[in-house]
């Protein structure tokens, strides 16, 4: 008896290890034109409207006159929904179930290394144990964060409004005032180059608490901020208008771009409106989770993480 409730213990421990695998999207479609519907769960079936991420087990279908593309996350496939089709989505793709699907050409080098971000999604929807330090004020945020002309905010977490900050970016000293908000953000001049990033949290004046240097490879390193100079933020904007231009206003695909970049409060902010302006896409969240873990929002990201848990029960 025993041993029957171990092997089933053990079978429902790698059920749950399977479906957490599964969590990650299969394909993203767009260039959607006519109507075009996918279902959750086999019975109620919604319009897509725009670009839409499909994650196993959806089904999709299309009706007369109606086509859609896929890229498909593994391969970086392009493919073709032709009308009057029925298809399910399964980890290793597309199963038709009537109709026809095409093969297009490839998607190109940055569709790609874009689509194949979006995994291990699930490494960050359970919180780990750790010792809040409730009674001393923290500073931290991520080690390299890239901002430009386009994209120039700095965030991180607000240890307390009783505090006001002290921000350093390189030779540069910028005040910042107090607030009761969750998250501190500023809007960063330009400056050349990269540059080492301090962050000194004050009470009445009195320095409270600094960013830590870390230790990386056996060295002790600062924080550093780096301004995107007009070229290379020329280069970024050609790949944004890219990835508009075959994906649509599709932010998601954005962000991910954008976490390649270093450029994490740009991230952060692209996957927050795309679920904003998308509330059915609710699978992709814990990508934003990934971000607020890069930034150290940690309150941020347990607040969220907890509405998400109850978001997915119901």
């Amino acid at each position: 008896m025993k041993k029957m409730i171990l092997v089933f213990s053990l079978c429902f421990f790698m059920g749950n290890i399977l479906l957490a695998a599964s969590k990650d999207p299969v394909a993203v479609m767009f260039q959607v034109n006519g109507k075009v519907e996918y279902t959750k769960n086999g019975r109620k079936w919604k319009k897509v409207r725009h670009s839409k991420f499909l994650f196993a087990g959806y089904q999709i279908r299309t009706g007369d006159s109606s086509t859609a593309k896929i890229t498909i996350q593994k391969s970086g496939k392009n493919l073709k929904l032709e009308p009057s089709s029925h298809f399910e989505v399964t980890k290793n793709g597309l199963q038709t179930r009537k109709g026809k699907l095409s093969v297009r050409e490839s998607s190109g080098k940055l569709a790609t290394g874009i689509m194949k971000r979006f995994t291990k999604s699930q490494t960050y929807t359970t919180v780990r144990r750790s010792r809040d330090n409730q009674d001393r004020a923290v500073i931290d945020t991520a080690r390299k964060i890239k901002v430009s002309s386009s994209y120039p905010y700095l965030v991180w977490e607000n240890p307390g409004k009783q505090y006001s900050f002290e921000l350093k970016i390189g030779d540069r000293t910028q005040q910042v005032p107090a607030t009761s908000d969750m998250t501190i953000r500023i809007r960063i001049n330009p400056f050349a180059g990269t540059q080492p990033l301090h962050i000194n949290a004050l009470e009445n004046g009195r320095v409270i608490a600094s960013l830590q240097p870390y230790r990386s490879k056996g060295q002790i390193k600062d924080h550093t901020l780096t301004w995107i100079d007009n070229a290379a933020n020329i280069g970024i904007q050609a790949e944004v208008e890219d990835i508009k231009r075959v994906y649509g206003e599709n932010d998601f695909m954005l962000g991910s771009l954008f976490e390649r970049q270093q450029m994490w409060v740009a991230a952060m902010d692209s996957y927050q409106a795309y679920l904003d302006n998308n509330p059915d896409e609710i699978e992709m969240t814990p990508y934003l989770f990934r971000v607020y873990k890069k930034l150290k929002l940690e309150r941020k990201y347990k607040l969220a993480l907890l509405e998400w848990q109850q978001a997915m029960k119901e």
